[in-house]
């Protein structure tokens, strides 16, 4: 396997082909939501900027039936099985359009069901923007995203993290750091045209902290617009992504290009 390198490739077919191992995944795949990218809009209508929905995935649009998100998902994570180092785990940001969480929580199910992974953790994120809910009288507005942090069944106990022992008792019981499973973090930084709501680079630096060490090799397989690819480089990582869609395979490349060349100004 190729360090550092980015694959314009569908990842299902490039992860069955690369010879190597990664400590972690990290993503926020297709919700399966039909192709709609929620953003705030530069228009103002009686003093409030408002929300606005683009259609912009083109080619790839996710809408796939409930069966077919479910299989495609499935497929995923075999192949992140045969590729995720021993005690590795996967980050998987995942919600729901404006139609019933059931779906979600049935695809959750389906993965525990169907593969080797299992839930350690349920992370919720706290995002600085979100598309109010004006609609509806009875449905909240959803503000908050989830990141599921999958572990093989196997390795539950044992799985990589980043907590210390603090104390330990008289009886010989270990008592470590306390992290919350709560996450606050920008869900609009280094915005382009082509996704106006960028995934969050402060989430996936929270995470990486987490999860990894330093000079591990992270794999993003739904790269976007190239967050986790930045927020890996400031961390110190290795990084692996993949990216079917041209346009935005070559949007990321210059979004890293432009970010490395402020760095070498410092």
């Amino acid at each position: 396997m190729e360090i550092n390198k980015i694959y314009n490739e569908d990842c299902l077919l490039t992860m069955k082909r690369l010879e190597g191992k990664v400590n972690a995944v990290i993503t926020s795949p297709p919700y399966n939501t039909g192709g709609r990218i929620e953003y705030w809009s530069n228009k103002i209508v009686n003093g409030v900027r408002i929300y606005s929905q683009d259609k912009r995935y083109d080619k790839y649009l996710d809408t796939k039936s409930s069966d077919e998100y479910i299989d495609w998902t499935i497929e995923l994570f075999e192949a992140y099985n045969t590729i995720l180092e021993k005690d590795g785990c996967v980050l998987y940001n995942i919600s729901y359009g404006n139609e019933s969480a059931e779906t979600m929580w049935l695809l959750i199910a389906e993965i525990i069901k169907r593969t080797e992974f299992t839930i350690a953790d349920c992370i919720s994120w706290k995002k600085t923007t979100a598309l109010p809910n004006t609609t509806s009288k009875n449905k909240l507005t959803r503000i908050c995203e989830f990141v599921f942090v999958f572990v093989r069944k196997t390795e539950y106990l044992t799985f990589n993290t980043n907590k210390k022992v603090t104390t330990t008792s008289n009886k010989g019981q270990d008592f470590y750091d306390v992290f919350y499973n709560y996450i606050e973090a920008s869900n609009n930084d280094g915005s382009n045209d082509l996704n106006k709501a960028t995934y969050s680079t402060e989430l996936v630096r929270k995470l990486l902290l987490l999860y990894t060490k330093e000079n591990d090799l992270i794999l993003d397989t739904h790269l976007g617009s190239g967050s986790s690819r930045i927020a890996a480089y400031k961390g110190g990582f290795n990084f692996v992504g993949f990216e079917i869609d041209q346009e935005y395979y070559e949007k990321q490349e210059k979004r890293f290009n432009d970010f490395k060349s402020q760095l070498r100004l410092f």
